[in-house]
């Protein structure tokens, strides 16, 4: 929708609507866009994501729970894989259930399967399916220094194109 006309209908629509949301994308700044839809973003479906699937990866006593749950699919995934990329990778910028997220996405080959390292990954534009053409509007890099950058990134890792190949 590159039209400016077609995004300006949608200036007076509510605050919240998915319109009003296509209006400011265009017309705030990145830093303002982050702070108003992302700051005290609704993390419902994040904390579904991480108890019902990520945690239980980490705790050694629900593994087993977590492969019949997700079954054919994670017939490979490196538990051992996860636990190093947890420890080895430079995952500091990031707060613990996310770097425990990304981790979990080394177990389950996101990033050998994708030939993409950490660095590339974190640097790039379509990070949320790396052997597609798509831009994100920032990088993962660059949210991390915005104001509700840290729940950008949480909602972006639930929806990324990997979980429906």
């Amino acid at each position: 929708m590159s039209n400016i006309s077609e995004i300006d209908k949608y200036k007076n629509y509510p605050e919240g609507s998915g319109g009003k949301m296509m209006y400011d994308r265009h017309y705030l700044s990145v830093e303002d866009f982050f702070s108003k839809y992302h700051d005290n973003a609704d993390l419902k479906d994040w904390n579904y994501w991480m108890n019902n699937t990520i945690n239980k990866a980490w705790e050694e006593s629900k593994r087993s729970e977590f492969l019949k749950d997700w079954g054919e699919r994670m017939k490979y995934f490196d538990f051992s894989e996860m636990e190093r990329f947890y420890k080895e990778e430079r995952l500091s910028d990031f707060d613990e259930d996310v770097r425990k997220f990304i981790s979990f996405l080394a177990g389950d080959g996101f990033f050998n399967k994708n030939k993409i390292s950490l660095e590339s990954w974190i640097s790039s534009k379509n990070f949320t399916n790396p052997i597609k053409d798509y831009e994100q509007d920032v990088t993962v890099s660059q949210a991390l220094h915005l104001k509700g950058g840290m729940n950008y990134i949480r909602k972006q890792l639930i929806n990324l194109h990997w979980w429906r190949q």
